[in-house]
């Protein structure tokens, strides 16, 4: 694969399509990626660009950019653009995701179940949604889950770089199943605070633990013809929140400027100049 020299690199301030480089975030296996901010909208995405000279990187960035857009979920970033440079690289620019990661969340240790229960929930719903499109996820790690009070769902998964449909051709089998795996190793760890081990239950670390959730992570990780599938997860992680009292999420989405947000009780002309965003303010006609 080709990889980005620094002449390929784009400096703060260059242009991409309608957007201006912040600065370079990191480098993929299939791109570099930039923070950048629309010349127009008060809006920042992260803008992809395909590594030259290489039809692979092209192919699987718009790969990535088509397998966003079919999705559409709360919890899956939007695909705001996409491109072509002169030099016939393609780009596209990605909703930024907004909030911590699990893993900074959670670090090595357990969480309150509660906040489990909820990650459980939100998580297996995005899968379930990409499952019934025949899209698997295929890397689902803590780094990839953000925890965001911006949208309906308290969880988001923020990277979908390795994402494949169940017909596509790949070395390696795409099955929803281990998307499923993917989350009960995620799950095992959060509960227990152990790096989930072939033929251990749960139970062993946290034998105080609701047996239901129990089983439903030890199920999660067994072999792939009776783990439970992405819906089951989401069904039995809903009864939990129920069970124990978890707040529910909100019927409808609370829309918010996409960077002009403002953590409550703190009005947006009260930010902080040197923060990144856009306050916004809207002013309302008086009519007495």
């Amino acid at each position: 694969m080709a990889r980005a020299v620094p002449s390929d690199r784009f400096a703060a301030g260059a242009r991409i399509g309608d957007y201006r480089v912040d600065h370079e975030v990191a480098i993929e296996a299939n791109s570099v990626v930039y923070l950048a901010t629309h010349v127009v909208l008060p809006r920042k995405s992260h803008i992809k660009v395909a590594h030259p000279g290489s039809r692979t990187s092209a192919v699987q960035l718009l790969r990535e950019a088509c397998i966003l857009e079919v999705l559409s979920h709360a919890g899956i970033p939007r695909v705001h653009e996409c491109g072509v440079l002169p030099d016939r690289r393609p780009w596209c620019a990605i909703e930024i995701m907004a909030g911590a990661t699990f893993k900074q969340l959670t670090g090595d240790g357990p969480v309150a179940l509660s906040d489990l229960v909820a990650a459980l929930r939100d998580l297996a719903d995005i899968l379930q949604h990409a499952h019934e499109r025949g899209i698997v996820h295929r890397r689902l790690i803590t780094s990839s889950i953000v925890q965001t009070q911006r949208r309906r769902h308290g969880y988001a998964i923020s990277d979908w770089s390795d994402a494949r449909t169940l017909d596509a051709a790949v070395d390696t089998v795409v099955d929803p199943r281990s998307d499923v795996h993917a989350l009960g190793v995620i799950a095992f760890r959060a509960l227990t605070g152990k790096l989930a081990e072939p033929l251990v239950s749960a139970a062993t670390y946290c034998p105080a633990a609701p047996g239901e959730l129990i089983s439903l992570i030890d199920k999660m990780l067994d072999e792939p013809g009776v783990r439970p599938t992405a819906n089951d997860v989401f069904e039995r992680a809903l009864w939990l929140c129920g069970t124990l009292e978890v707040a529910p999420r909100p019927e409808r989405s609370r829309w918010t400027p996409p960077q002009g947000y403002a953590p409550d009780g703190v009005s947006a002309g009260s930010l902080d100049e040197s923060r990144s965003g856009f306050p916004i303010r809207i002013s309302r006609v008086r009519t007495s």
